[in-house]
């Protein structure tokens, strides 16, 4: 969980506009405030994490948060601060498919974040690879720490004799994007697919947090050498983005919002993009 003091210090704010999911409810949807990426954080964090290896998140967000959305729809009366930590309770919310309550550090406005429902949706979306790893023809997505449950080898693509680019021991951690239909997983370093592992071969971490860093995310470019990785596809310099078709989780989350102006209750629909990140709208 982000706290209110990390997210105080450390956020700068952006709002990118994309094409999404449709809001439901009291008619609030309009131009400006469709498709609205929430990425927990972005700016300072962002900056300060990535290289840095601080916290498994910022390897999946999109780096914007959505807080212009959240003022603009079902907290026009919550000052900056609060619609940023508002947006990150809302990530954790999305990502769990459990209600968080929220309360304001200094202004006493509280929130509950309710995941009503969730389904699976089919839909094209764009994922990024380091350029020596192959694309996968299709995934569905994860966006979770996984384990090597005993010693594995990363490959250059889904198959049994693509070349090794990398490997690691039993215990290892990284973030797994998703899973091909024969059965591999996509391996991921700051959002970019940079190999692939046996699916039988690893599994998922349990109990890990949201910001928890994995080992592939702290790993560092002298120390990638000795663990036998190709630089090339542990820090690709120029990744490649090209639409593939996913398997993504969609989530009707219920806002209930106390603030000096007054009680709302809105709904919004998210869905999960390839690099973690949930669009609203």
């Amino acid at each position: 969980m982000f706290t209110a003091r990390k997210l105080a210090a450390a956020i700068t704010l952006t709002t990118v506009g994309l094409t999404g999911c449709a809001m439901n409810g009291e008619g609030w949807a309009n131009k400006q405030q469709i498709g609205s990426v929430l990425g927990a954080v972005a700016g300072g964090l962002l900056g300060s994490t990535i290289g840095g290896g601080s916290g498994r998140t910022i390897a999946i967000i999109a780096g914007a948060l959505a807080g212009g959305l959240l003022g603009n729809t079902i907290g026009a009366s919550l000052d900056e601060r609060d619609r940023q930590a508002l947006a990150a309770s809302t990530q954790e919310a999305l990502v769990s498919g459990k209600a968080v309550d929220w309360q304001s550090a200094h202004s006493g406005a509280t929130a509950r974040i309710t995941p009503v429902s969730s389904k699976t949706v089919d839909q094209q979306a764009d994922v990024k690879r380091s350029p020596k790893i192959a694309a996968a023809s299709n995934l569905t997505l994860l966006n979770q720490p996984y384990q090597a449950r005993r010693s594995v080898n990363l490959r250059a693509a889904p198959e049994n004799d693509a070349a090794r680019v990398g490997g690691f021991a039993a215990g290892q951690t990284f973030t797994a994007l998703g899973r091909t239909n024969n059965n591999w997983i996509a391996v991921g370093r700051k959002g970019v697919t940079v190999g692939y592992v046996h699916a039988p071969l690893v599994a998922p971490v349990v109990a890990a947090k949201a910001n928890d860093a994995t080992d592939l995310d702290t790993i560092s470019v002298a120390s990638a050498e000795k663990s036998g990785f190709d630089l090339d596809a542990i820090e690709p310099a120029a990744p490649i983005t090209e639409k593939i078709a996913v398997q993504t989780t969609c989530r009707t989350v219920k806002y209930d919002v106390t603030t000096s102006a007054g009680q709302e209750s809105k709904t919004v629909d998210a869905c999960q993009a390839a690099d973690g990140a949930w669009q609203l709208g």
